[in-house]
């Protein structure tokens, strides 16, 4: 069996590294296609893809191809206004951050589609997304897309994450569908479904982790139900049956902690979840130290900065200076946990402290897996970062993440965490509920493996395009040379945040200067030149005859003063 597997960047092999690995031992062909630049990659990363590529010979590595066409740009808008429309749905009424990421990758001018009233936006959105639909059907294939098809004619195609705004990827749903290829969405991780994109076109088979995921695809995306596969989330596998590297004394010398006192692991979210993080846990860290029940004082905090966040690390770094007694950061340089000793690390941070604490991360998952119980604020000033990220509720089920109203509650909760240690029955049901519901002891890497021979096995009927699709072509086709002309108002993906108006003034008065250049400096400067060349030939000419008459006359009369003697 040959798989493409198209991915966003190769951070996606912490996801399926141990999966492709299982597939490419089973003899399967795996073509992973990547759409980022590689120079971007972390080092470790990096370190990470080229073991995978050493042990695995049949996995080889491609650079995704993208539409690159006069569509290209309106089918990016196309879908992304589909994404941005998703949270006036009243069920995503609370993630404003997210629709606030949504809007900066829509065109300006459609942007007031959310500003209308609950009566417009019942009569207008559906037929706005009807005409997005029949946009999207009238696209022609993407060129590239449709070459690689044709060079590499895989059995079927996985795509992660799929759910970004405006995604390439839907590029290659659509293609499969066209060449008969079964196809299937591996969804990433835990808050794909609720915080990204939509689902713009649907693969054959959706896998995620859990009945809760499964419920969030059917009723967010509209997948239908037996479109739906259950695996777990085999990206935590690894953790279930590791051992720690070192003993509890041995680790806490290393990091700087003292290892007669117990130690609590503070982890950091990610940039978009709690960009101020910081101030949070400075506050976090002075009252911990000011004002601590009697089972906190002098209890250390090992705080773990977000891998993804690395660029941060040294503001966390210089903050956690100013509590030299009490915290430490391990590691300095942040890093996701990819190679052996960083994964040993990891797991020794977790297993050797008395719990976690964090704002809204994924550690806690893996926390659970140790049995080590997890505890944030419901602050005021993270509200966003919780209660405004859908996915956070999956933290609160069955009580498996403990939360306080205030930091008194707070550290109350810490101290019977730290004075009553071990696991309780709430992280035990939350593992066997959302990390691994078809059994807690089994694995969830050959529950995928196995659920992607089963797409390989299904055989879609291709799908052309109806015959009405050149005639809507050519119906769009100005649409689509209208936002490709507006193009340079966006930086990179996001739109600019200046009117189009003012852009077009600002287009005009480059305009006016470059023409001042080219057709005013630039001449003048020629003429200057030339004049000024001139008059140097002029010069020089005027010297010569100068210089060529006086040695004439001198000439002449040295002949005559020899004549005259």
């Amino acid at each position: 069996m040959k798989i493409l597997f198209v991915m966003r960047n190769l951070l996606y092999l912490r996801n399926y590294g141990s999966t492709l690995a299982l597939l490419a031992e089973q003899g399967h062909e795996v073509v992973l296609a990547y759409e980022s630049s590689r120079n971007l990659l972390p080092p470790e990363i990096e370190q990470a893809t080229q073991a995978l590529l050493r042990e695995q010979p049949r996995i080889r590595l491609i650079q995704a191809p993208a539409r690159d066409d006069r569509w290209a740009s309106l089918a990016s808008q196309v879908r992304v206004l589909n994404d941005f429309l998703r949270y006036c749905d009243p069920r995503l009424e609370g993630a404003r951050r997210c629709a606030a990421r949504a809007e900066s990758f829509v065109f300006p001018p459609l942007r007031r589609l959310a500003r209308l009233s609950e009566a417009w936006r019942r009569r207008l959105l559906p037929r706005i997304r009807g005409l997005a639909e029949s946009i999207e059907g009238a696209l022609p294939p993407a060129r590239p897309i449709e070459a690689l098809f044709e060079a590499e004619r895989p059995d079927c195609l996985l795509v992660t994450p799929l759910l970004d705004f405006g995604p390439n990827q839907t590029e290659y749903i659509k293609q499969a569908r066209r060449e008969g290829v079964p196809s299937a969405l591996l969804v990433a991780s835990w808050d794909n479904l609720t915080n990204k994109g939509l689902i713009q076109v649907c693969p054959d088979r959706v896998v995620v982790w859990n009945r809760h995921q499964a419920e969030e695809a059917r009723a967010l995306h509209g997948v239908p139900a037996e479109r739906i596969a259950v695996t777990g989330a085999q990206l935590f596998d690894q953790w279930f049956d590791r051992r720690p590297s070192r003993d509890r004394e041995s680790f806490c010398r290393q990091v700087g902690l003292d290892p007669t006192r117990p130690f609590l692991l503070y982890t950091c979210s990610s940039i978009f979840i709690s960009r101020y993080e910081a101030v949070f846990l400075e506050r976090w860290l002075t009252r911990l130290r000011d004002d601590p029940p009697p089972a906190l004082r002098g209890i250390g905090v090992l705080v773990r900065p977000h891998p993804g966040s690395s660029k941060f690390a040294q503001q966390v770094a210089e903050l956690i200076a100013r509590f030299p007694d009490q915290a430490v950061l391990f590691p300095r340089a942040g890093g996701y946990p990819v190679t052996p000793q960083a994964q040993d690390d990891y797991y020794d941070s977790l297993h050797h402290s008395a719990g976690l604490v964090g704002i809204n991360t994924s550690a806690m998952l893996e926390a659970a897996i140790l049995g080590r119980r997890c505890f944030t604020i419901l602050d005021p000033e993270v509200a966003e970062s919780q209660g405004g990220m859908l996915h956070f509720a999956h933290l609160l089920r069955g009580g498996f993440l403990k939360t306080a109203d205030s930091f008194e509650e707070h550290f109350r909760q810490l101290a019977d965490a730290v004075e009553h240690p071990g696991q309780s029955q709430a992280e035990r049901d939350f593992v066997a509920d959302f990390l691994r519901p078809n059994g807690i002891d089994r694995p969830a890497t050959p529950q995928l493996a196995a659920a992607i021979g089963e797409v390989a096995a299904l055989r879609p009927r291709p799908q052309r395009a109806g015959v009405t699709a050149p005639l809507l072509r050519a119906l769009y086709y100005p649409l689509a040379l209208y936002l490709l002309s507006v193009e340079d108002l966006r930086a990179r993906k996001r739109w600019s945040e200046m009117s189009l108006r003012e852009h077009r003034l600002r287009q005009l008065h480059e305009l006016g200067l470059r023409l001042r250049k080219h057709l005013w400096r630039r001449p003048a400067r020629w003429v200057g030149n030339r004049a000024r060349r001139a008059a140097k030939r002029t010069n020089q000419l005027a010297r010569r005859h100068i210089v060529q008459r006086a040695r004439h006359l001198l000439g002449r009369r040295a002949t005559q003063e020899k004549g005259g003697k």
